[in-house]
């Protein structure tokens, strides 16, 4: 790059940083907001409450780059051409292309950022929140038990536990089991909840298993250790499996039988793949349309506002026409080829803006009227 474009790529660069910055934290605000049932209805730490928030960020992060990417471009570029700079630059012999590539080259670091996002870091992300989010939400020691309270689970069983640690394990328990024929009670020392192949368990350990048994008779059984199933007492909307969200772009385009059976449809996981693809294209896209609103018309020293506006509404509805799209293809896999066309026809719209004559039309008409 010569001097006066490392100049122009420094201009378009701390502007993208600074508007990245400021919708991550707006971004960030509004997905804590979304997250906080989990702090209180489930009375998880706050630490984890943040942890979840950050993991739930890249995908936002994604769909933010190419804002920050016509923002930067825009704001970069309004203060060179009132300064007169791109200006001077022409005059000294540079052409469009050569005032442009400063942008393009934060456009493609952007792109790149957006796809190593799309590719790796939000699917790695994705997991880890899901397994917190399970975790949280199956957590009945946390969300069902109260220390010294006897909690009702629907209207046979009933729980109590005197204390619960610092480390979950549960001590004083007692559960009354009114379900079956004869009723059943379980005094233990202490307990843990833990996850089995068959759903979570409470393992109680310690402890006496009363029952009636056929002749009414009460009996007493001591144990070491006995597993009592939670499975009945725990949300099954809340079984533990990955989202299209969640995987790697092999399982997308590649899935395996089990894959395309567990998703809503299969399309989905197509559908999915090629938006994690295509969707880095769009801040190309955007980083052109903001340009095209500097570079399309003639110098104005009254400002750019009213064509900056009609870029970034230009930008708008490309970007809805593109999810339009990407839902599209969740139920035909053939649009999936527009996914790309999408922001591919945006670029090549504002190029052919950028690169055609600039002449306004009031030059046009003196150049028709101008005698021969």
């Amino acid at each position: 790059m010569t001097l006066f474009q490392r100049y122009v790529y420094r201009q378009a660069l701390w502007p993208f940083i600074g508007a990245l910055a400021a919708l991550f934290g707006l971004a960030l605000l509004t997905q804590s907001l979304t997250n906080l049932n989990l702090l209180a209805d489930q009375r998880d730490t706050a630490l984890r409450f943040v942890w979840i928030t950050m993991l739930a960020m890249p995908q936002v992060i994604a769909l933010l780059v190419p804002v920050a990417v016509f923002i930067a471009c825009a704001m970069a570029l309004n203060r060179l051409n009132s300064d007169s700079e791109l200006i001077i630059g022409a005059a000294s012999g540079m052409s469009r292309a050569q005032r442009l590539s400063p942008v393009l080259r934060l456009a493609v670091y952007a792109l790149l950022l957006n796809l190593v996002i799309n590719l790796f870091v939000q699917p790695m992300s994705f997991r880890q929140m899901r397994e917190q989010v399970f975790e949280i939400r199956t957590d009945i020691a946390a969300s069902l038990m109260r220390p010294g309270e006897f909690i009702a689970m629907g209207e046979h069983v009933s729980f109590y536990t005197r204390e619960i640690g610092d480390d979950r394990v549960l001590r004083g328990v007692f559960i009354e089991d009114g379900r079956g024929t004869s009723a059943t009670a379980y005094a233990a020392r202490r307990a843990v909840i833990a996850r089995s192949d068959r759903g979570p368990v409470m393992l109680l350990e310690d402890g006496v298993l009363s029952q009636l048994d056929e002749t009414g008779t009460l009996a007493n059984l001591s144990f070491d250790r006995y597993e009592f199933d939670l499975g009945a007492f725990v949300d099954t909307s809340s079984a533990f499996f990955f989202k299209e969200s969640d995987r790697f772009l092999p399982e997308l385009l590649q899935p395996s039988a089990a894959d395309r059976a567990r998703a809503r449809r299969p399309e989905d996981l197509a559908a999915e793949g090629h938006y994690r693809l295509s969707s880095p294209l769009y801040v190309i896209a955007f980083a052109l349309i903001a340009a095209a609103a500097f570079m399309s018309v003639e110098h104005r020293r009254t400002g750019y506002m009213r064509f900056i506006v009609i870029a970034g509404a230009g930008a708008l509805l490309l970007r809805l026409a593109g999810f339009a799209v990407q839902a599209g293809a969740s139920n035909n896999s053939d649009l999936n080829i527009l996914q790309y066309l999408v922001p591919l026809a945006g670029a090549a719209a504002a190029l052919w803006l950028i690169a055609r004559p600039d002449r306004s039309a009031r030059q046009r008409r003196r150049a028709v009227r101008a005698p021969a």
